[in-house]
C-alpha cells in the first residue's frame, strides 16, 4: 500500500499559485470590461438611431457657419453649429437662401395679388422663429392678408445670436439686394450684452471706423474643431468619452480665455439700483454706437422714417414679478426707442399688450422657465401685436390694396 506524501509544496509550486488566481482574476476582469464595453457601445449606437439623446454622429459639424462679416450664418437646409460652447447645436428643418432669408412657402399668402408690399425683417432667434408657418413674418403677413387685405412678401433675414453689431454689416449686405418697402427690427434684451461681450472684441472697423464686419467666435471655432475630432473615432465610447472631454474641460477653458466677464447676462436687466442709470457706461457706449450707425444706414436707405420699425418684446421677467415683486427694468428698451426715434423711426414695445392680453399667466408665452423663447401661443400673440401697430402706424390700406 502506498503511503500519502504529507510534505508541503515545494517554494517553486507555491509561487504559482497565487499568479495563476491574479490572473485568473486579470482575465475574468477583462471580459467583463468588454462585456460592459460592449453593451454601452451597443447602448450608444441605439440611442444615436432612435434619438438622438445625446448626438455622437454629428453628421452636420462642419466651419461653414463661420463667416467673418456677420460672424456666424446659417447653412442652407439643415445645420448643427456651435457657437458660444453649445455644444450639441440644434437641427432646424428649415431653408435659407445664399443672403441669409428664409425660404418658405408662401404661396398661399401671395395667392390673388397683383401686387404686394415688401418687408425686410432683422433681428434674432426670436425673429427666424420656427418651422415655415411659425415666424414673426408669417403671422405679420397672414394677419395683413386676412384681416386687411394686403399682400405682403416678407424676407425673414433673423438668425440665432445676432444683435445690432451684426446688424450693421448685415444692412448694409441686404438693403441694395432685397430693396424691401418696409423695414422690421426686433432688438433684443439679450442683445445688448451680446454686443458687449460676445461681439466687441471681433468687429472689423475700417479707416474711417466704420463697422465692416463681425469676426467668427473662436469659442465656436473651438466648439466646432473639437466636435470634428470626436466624430473621427471609430467607436461610439470614444466618442462619447471624448464629448464629455470636450464639454467640462476644453470649452470652459475656451470660453474663459475668449470670453468677456465684465458684463453678466441679465444682470442689468433686474438691477434696480438707485444708480442705475451711471452703472454700465462701456456696455451702454457699445450698444449706443452699434444703434447710431444701425440706425443711420436705415435711414440713409429709407428716408421716410415711418417705413423703419423698431420693435422690442417682452422676456417672461418682464411681466411676472419676483419674490420682491420687481419686474425687469427697461434699461435695454429706452435706449432701442431712443435710438429709433432719434431718426423718426416707429417703435412699439410689445410688453404692455402681451400684460394686458396674458395678464397673471404669462407663463403661457414662453416654452419653460429655462427658455426664453416664446412658445408657439406668445409668438402668435406677439406677432398679432406687432401686425396690429403696422396696420395702424406703417402699412396704409388704401396705399397697397387690391
Amino acid at each position: 500500500m502506498a503511503r500519502a506524501d504529507f510534505r508541503p509544496d515545494s517554494p517553486s509550486v507555491q509561487s504559482r499559485t497565487p499568479l495563476k488566481r491574479l490572473l485568473r482574476f486579470a482575465g475574468t476582469a477583462m471580459l467583463l470590461v468588454v462585456i460592459w464595453a460592449a453593451i454601452f457601445e451597443a447602448g450608444l449606437r441605439a440611442q444615436q438611431y432612435f434619438g438622438p439623446l445625446y448626438d455622437l454622429e454629428l453628421a452636420n459639424v462642419d466651419l461653414s457657419w463661420e463667416s467673418d462679416l456677420l460672424n456666424h450664418v446659417p447653412a442652407a437646409k439643415n445645420q448643427q453649429f456651435c457657437i458660444y460652447g453649445d455644444l450639441t447645436g440644434t437641427t432646424y428643418q428649415r431653408s435659407f437662401d445664399a443672403n441669409g432669408i428664409r425660404i418658405i412657402d408662401d404661396s398661399a399668402l401671395l395667392s390673388g395679388c397683383r401686387r404686394s408690399a415688401s418687408v425686410l425683417f432683422f433681428g434674432d432667434s426670436f425673429m427666424e422663429g420656427y418651422d415655415d408657418r411659425n415666424t414673426l413674418p408669417y403671422h405679420v403677413a397672414k394677419y395683413f392678408k386676412t384681416e386687411r387685405g394686403i399682400c405682403l412678401r416678407t424676407h425673414n433675414a433673423g438668425y440665432t445670436s445676432y444683435s445690432p453689431s451684426i446688424f450693421v454689416p448685415q444692412a448694409r449686405k441686404l438693403l441694395p439686394i432685397v430693396r424691401p418697402d418696409y423695414i422690421v427690427i426686433d432688438i433684443d434684451e439679450t442683445d445688448f450684452y451680446d454686443d458687449f461681450a460676445r461681439y466687441r472684441k471681433l468687429v472689423t472697423r475700417d479707416e474711417r471706423g466704420r463697422n465692416i464686419g463681425v469676426k467668427a467666435s473662436p469659442i465656436g471655432h473651438a466648439c466646432s474643431v473639437g466636435l470634428m475630432e470626436v466624430r473621427q473615432h471609430t467607436l461610439y465610447l470614444m466618442r462619447f468619452a471624448a464629448k464629455l472631454w470636450l464639454s467640462f474641460v476644453r470649452m470652459p477653458a475656451a470660453i474663459e480665455a475668449n470670453r468677456s466677464t465684465d458684463l453678466e447676462i441679465f444682470a442689468y436687466s433686474s438691477d434696480h439700483s438707485p444708480d442705475i442709470d451711471r452703472k454700465y457706461p462701456e456696455a451702454r457706449a457699445v450698444f449706443r454706437q452699434n444703434l447710431d450707425e444701425l440706425t443711420g444706414i436705415l435711414k440713409d436707405y429709407a428716408q421716410d422714417g415711418t417705413r423703419v420699425l423698431c420693435i422690442f418684446h417682452p422676456h417672461l421677467q418682464h411681466l411676472k414679478p419676483d419674490a420682491s415683486g420687481l419686474v425687469w427694468n427697461d434699461l435695454v428698451s429706452s435706449m432701442v426707442r431712443d435710438a429709433c426715434t432719434a431718426k423718426n423711426f416707429l417703435f412699439f414695445n410689445a410688453t404692455a399688450a402681451l400684460r394686458e392680453r396674458f395678464g397673471s399667466n404669462p407663463e403661457q408665452l414662453y416654452w419653460r422657465s429655462t427658455d426664453m423663447h416664446f412658445s408657439f401661443i406668445g409668438l402668435e400673440a406677439y406677432s398679432h401685436a406687432v401686425a396690429e401697430f403696422m396696420a395702424k402706424n406703417m402699412i396704409k390700406p388704401a396705399d397697397h390694396k387690391e
